[in-house]
């Protein structure tokens, strides 16, 4: 194992750990450790982050579950359609995106710097929100319940997003569940914990039936070692100054936000 593949994977321990301390985050800084470190496609990355959010979230939503902080009915109407969605990104939208989509002036823009200027910008939106450590407003819960209009629509945007970037599904949902879903907040976080499982597990199976070339010893060998980081980090959450540790994330995320613009930029 050369320094550099050495450092992977001290970043897939990095990530889980980042994981199981704040419970969010973690996943979105796979992608660049995947691909500048392990020199993987983002579109393969992507997929390869969909799998190991799967498995991380996976062991919360048992905890969710056992805690019964999971709302069957709002898993029901957003994930039916968030499913199909991520599904179908995977399976049927990214393997057949041309390399090339456009250019601007003599720079090319190709399917895998579109995915990680996205990603950025999403780290972006994820940092600012880890930043101001604000929490939706939780408004008086209507006798209707659920918003079976609203919530589906917004399921299929943020399905085809979480396809795409292969992260940042968490913290999109819970504003949904809230708002449309009029779940309490902890409700919210449980169910989204259940949705975020679920739409990685199923996005990631859009790549296995897409990609022949699945590389799974690669890919079990980096998510032991992130799922490690993260038993590192959920027993340890407890000691650390959670929201202030978020914010130091909040602008690292950003920086490496404008860290991969740029590397994309001079290619």
């Amino acid at each position: 194992m050369d320094f550099i593949h050495a450092l992977g994977y001290a970043g897939a321990v990095l990530t889980g750990l980042i994981l199981g301390l704040l419970g969010g985050g973690g996943a979105l800084m796979s992608i660049p450790v995947l691909v500048y470190l392990f020199h993987i496609e983002a579109s393969v990355a992507t997929g390869y982050s969909l799998f190991l959010i799967g498995v991380t979230a996976s062991i919360g939503a048992l905890q969710t579950i056992r805690h019964k902080l999971v709302d069957a009915q709002a898993v029901l109407y957003y994930g039916i359609p968030s499913v199909i969605t991520v599904y179908s990104v995977r399976r049927f939208l990214i393997p057949n995106l041309p390399n090339n989509l456009f250019a601007i002036g003599s720079y090319v823009v190709d399917k895998n710097h579109f995915i990680l200027f996205l990603l950025s910008v999403v780290m972006v939106i994820a940092g600012y929100k880890m930043i101001v450590s604000q929490e939706p407003e939780q408004k008086e819960l209507a006798e209707s319940g659920i918003d079976r209009i609203k919530l589906p629509i917004y399921a299929v945007f943020v399905g085809a997003f979480l396809g795409l970037v292969g992260a940042g599904g968490g913290f999109l949902m819970i504003p949904a569940l809230v708002y449309f879903g009029n779940l309490p907040m902890k409700r919210a976080v449980g169910t989204s914990i259940v949705l975020v499982a679920i739409n990685s597990f199923i996005g990631f199976l859009g790549d296995v039936h897409s990609n022949e070339h699945m590389d799974w010893t690669f890919l079990l060998t980096f998510s032991a070692f992130s799922i490690g980081g993260f038993f590192i980090g959920f027993n340890l959450h407890r000691k650390i100054n959670g929201p202030q540790l978020k914010r130091y994330f909040g602008y690292f995320m950003i920086l490496m936000a404008v860290f991969i613009v740029v590397k994309e930029t001079i290619k």
